[in-house]
């Protein structure tokens, strides 16, 4: 075989290894996934064209192209699907979040508020003095000791008063108590009513006027002990009744205590449980947004590198296209054709591995 076509048939390719050569000298790929095995796929291409040359395959990287690029299409499309419910599914996420929040403190200022109106009621239950020396004080300053007017009926009189004094004190606490408890819609078990002690006696004698002092002196001393008695048996009546109110509200305030807490702690795991669903949301918004960056820039960076592969290969085919040139202008008559036909075949070479990649690497 002519040694003129050998060496044009040897160097045929050589421009496309060479360019090879040196893409892979320079390139060094990205740790990012797909990217290098789209390289590969696109070397393996364009080995399988230098090794079949007389195969027609101009449509290979072409059709390598569309295909990668409708996969990565198609691919990052779908991230989008997936991406898109999680912006709506976490707005609504929050709102769930903000709703039970707002209901928490709404329930939560409902039990402040019931807790509260316990204390003011707690602050009206007041217990009465039943110190023996305190009731003597008021027997006494209320019963009075007349010894220039010693009547019967200015004893009774007192007594009667001190009587009606105590009851009306003691009925307007009870009353007052009443009021309150309907107003804050308290309900209570124990009945409040006033205690009842059967009244004093009245001293009965003939005569209104105590003759003797001593007399008098006996008989208002009885009658003030009767009445320190009465009394004392009122107010120890009137202060078991509210004591017994006092450990019923107390009791009533502890249970809305507990529940308050219990409302609380119950609120608290709900939105814990939202809150760990929204993180979740948001990492697996996140990871996907990563993804279809990631995927999206190797993507990019597969594209830089097919512009690099392109340069490489124009740069070789150039230079061949020069020796041949050279051959075609210089050489002798046999040298001249068989450039000729060698730079037709380069121009069809070029266009079978370069066009591709310009068209691949501008879409």
């Amino acid at each position: 075989m002519n040694s003129t076509l050998i060496d044009f048939h040897k160097k045929r390719f050589e421009w496309a290894l060479k360019a090879k050569e040196e893409f892979l000298t320079h390139f060094t790929p990205y740790k990012v996934e797909g990217l290098s095995d789209s390289i590969e796929d696109l070397l393996h291409i364009l080995q399988t064209d230098l090794e079949n040359p007389n195969e027609p395959s101009s449509g290979r990287l072409s059709q390598f192209y569309q295909e990668a690029d409708e996969e990565m299409s198609l691919k990052l499309k779908n991230y989008e699907k997936q991406i898109e419910p999680y912006e709506l599914l976490i707005t609504k996420q929050s709102s769930m979040i903000d709703h039970k929040k707002e209901e928490a403190q709404i329930q939560a200022d409902g039990f402040a508020i019931e807790i509260d109106d316990y204390d003011r009621f707690l602050k009206q239950i007041e217990l009465k003095n039943s110190e023996p020396d305190h009731i003597r004080v008021l027997v006494e300053d209320t019963i009075e000791y007349t010894p220039h007017d010693r009547k019967a009926s200015n004893i009774n009189e007192d007594v009667s008063r001190l009587q009606i004094a105590v009851e009306r004190d003691l009925g307007t606490s009870i009353l007052i108590l009443k009021q309150e408890a309907h107003f804050f819609k308290i309900e209570l078990a124990t009945p409040l009513e006033l205690p009842f002690v059967p009244p004093i006696a009245a001293i009965e004698q003939k005569i209104d006027t105590f003759w003797f002092k001593n007399t008098y002196d006996k008989a208002l001393a009885k009658m003030r002990s009767q009445a320190h008695d009465w009394v004392t048996e009122m107010y120890q009546n009137y202060n078991r009744l509210l004591t017994s109110i006092l450990y019923e509200i107390t009791a009533q305030r502890e249970q809305v205590l507990k529940e308050a807490e219990a409302s609380k702690l119950a609120y608290r795991q709900k939105i814990n449980i939202l809150e760990n669903q929204l993180v979740t949301f948001q990492k697996e918004e996140a990871e996907l947004k990563a993804r279809y960056q990631r995927d999206s820039q190797a993507w990019d960076q597969f594209r830089e590198h097919v512009s690099q592969l392109q340069g490489y290969l124009i740069k070789y085919w150039l230079e061949f296209k020069e020796e041949l040139q050279q051959d075609f202008l210089y050489g002798n008559a046999e040298s001249r054709f068989l450039a000729a036909h060698y730079l037709q075949l380069l121009r069809q070479d070029g266009e079978k591995m370069i066009e591709p990649l310009i068209s691949g690497g501008d879409e």
